[in-house]
């Protein structure tokens, strides 16, 4: 597997869920600079170390004020680009679409108070956002919280509805009414897939599982973010990402 980065864009997060356990951390942070990203981008280029993958995230990756740029940048790599957003802020959010290969959009629910209540994001905001996503030649897909089997199924009904792929993933960490184990997805009109997805019987939805847990990362992942580069998410720091050379490919 090649060398996956995880650009973390900022520490800011303008939604409130409640479970989040990875990038979000609170409403303020700096901004990863576009200088070091680039950086971190020619040495990799200069030393023949080929990013497969690169991730933007965050925090809420749309905050950043010179997404677009940054989205262009790592394109220019040869890598293959995603991003993760709640996509509450759609014409922030806009300025990255032509530069990705693959958007994950976070919603909690397709029940616009639900919604609201659960992460402080507008559902109207959500769906303009994949709107726009479609105009674009990129993956489209929803991560949603497994949560009990109605709510899940109810959940899947309206992201086909919508036109947008579904993943769903079972949080670490929290007790869950039902596990993806438990999940019949035979009844809701899924096939099996060779690649581990499902394909619905009118074969154009796709449905993707997750479990999440302790190591459920690439073990080749980079995440560089305002404070340095770590192994993992909440791992020690290995460097700062102004200072980055091969020493720390190596180390991941």
């Amino acid at each position: 597997m090649g060398l996956k980065i995880r650009f973390l864009l900022t520490k800011a997060c303008n939604a409130t869920c409640g479970y989040c356990h990875n990038e979000g951390q609170g409403q303020s942070g700096n901004l990863l600079s576009i200088a070091v990203i680039r950086h971190v981008l020619d040495t990799l280029q200069t030393n023949g170390c080929q990013p497969q993958e690169i991730v933007l995230s965050g925090g809420e990756p749309t905050l950043h004020k010179q997404l677009g740029d940054i989205a262009r940048l790592c394109k220019a790599s040869g890598a293959h680009v995603s991003m993760n957003s709640h996509a509450g802020l759609p014409a922030l959010l806009e300025k990255a679409l032509p530069w990705l290969d693959e958007l994950k959009v976070h919603v909690d629910s397709f029940d616009a108070e639900a919604q609201q209540a659960s992460m402080g994001i507008a559902l109207d905001k959500v769906l303009t956002s994949i709107q726009l996503a479609k105009h674009y030649p990129l993956q489209l897909c929803t991560n949603h919280p497994l949560k009990c089997e109605q709510e899940a199924a109810t959940f899947i009904r309206h992201a086909r509805q919508v036109g947008i792929h579904c993943k769903i993933i079972e949080l670490f960490g929290h007790e869950a009414q039902v596990r993806l184990d438990d999940m019949d997805w035979l009844a809701y009109g899924y096939q099996a897939q060779a690649d581990g997805s499902w394909l619905h019987e009118d074969g154009r939805h796709r449905l993707f599982t997750k479990r999440c847990g302790a190591h459920h990362n690439d073990k080749d992942t980079l995440f560089i973010g305002v404070d340095g580069i770590r192994r993992a998410l909440n791992g020690v720091i290995i460097g700062q990402a102004k200072d980055f050379s091969m020493r720390m490919v190596r180390s991941a």
